[in-house]
């Protein structure tokens, strides 16, 4: 056989092996491969999940530490987010604070609101229902900010709606006029 030829047969078949390696790679390795990065992204997934349920897992075991009967975590419970509407603790809670705060609380009055009932989660999750307080206070602007300290770290748990400032010269004392959301459970 002539040099020439031996060359020609020997480019044809690297060809023809080339071609067979990117068939054999198309055909077997890149399905495989996207299998692979299927499994991985399961397998992430269940990771994530495992560590969200330890996490679960690992906060109950504090809370039933912190607490080691259940009648004590129910009463914690309950004090912040009570079994019904208890408008005179409410009315109390919310008294107390403006005193010890140095405002003076000129008017008070409450409005039920609506129940919020999820319907997929009846039988797990108590429905909530909702009050909203409505007050007129006095006081200066120091006492305003210790008063929605106090209302922020109160046990039950209270919202600021909304709150508008009037009256008043520029050392105060001022006039606020604020809705206070609160919950209980039905």
């Amino acid at each position: 056989m002539k040099p020439a030829a031996k060359r020609l047969t020997g480019i044809l078949v690297s060809l023809l092996l080339f071609i067979g390696t990117l068939m054999v790679y198309s055909s077997l390795v890149i399905p495989v491969y996207k299998e692979i990065q299927i499994l991985r992204g399961e397998r992430a997934a269940k990771a994530a999940l495992v560590q969200e349920e330890n996490e679960a897992v690992v906060a109950v075991s504090r809370l039933l530490e912190k607490y080691p009967s259940i009648s004590g975590l129910r009463q914690t419970i309950d004090l912040t987010l009570p079994g019904e509407e208890e408008v005179a603790g409410v009315v109390n809670q919310i008294g107390g604070i403006t005193t010890s705060n140095g405002m003076l609380l000129n008017s008070l009055s409450v409005k039920p609101l609506s129940v919020v009932v999820d319907k997929k989660r009846a039988d797990v999750i108590k429905p909530v229902g909702s009050m909203r307080i409505v007050t007129e206070m006095a006081g200066g602007y120091d006492a305003l900010k210790a008063f929605l300290q106090a209302l922020e770290t109160n046990i039950r748990i209270m919202d600021i709606y909304s709150l508008s400032v009037s009256r008043g010269g520029t050392d105060g004392p001022y006039e606020y006029q604020m809705e206070i959301d609160t919950y209980y459970q039905i």
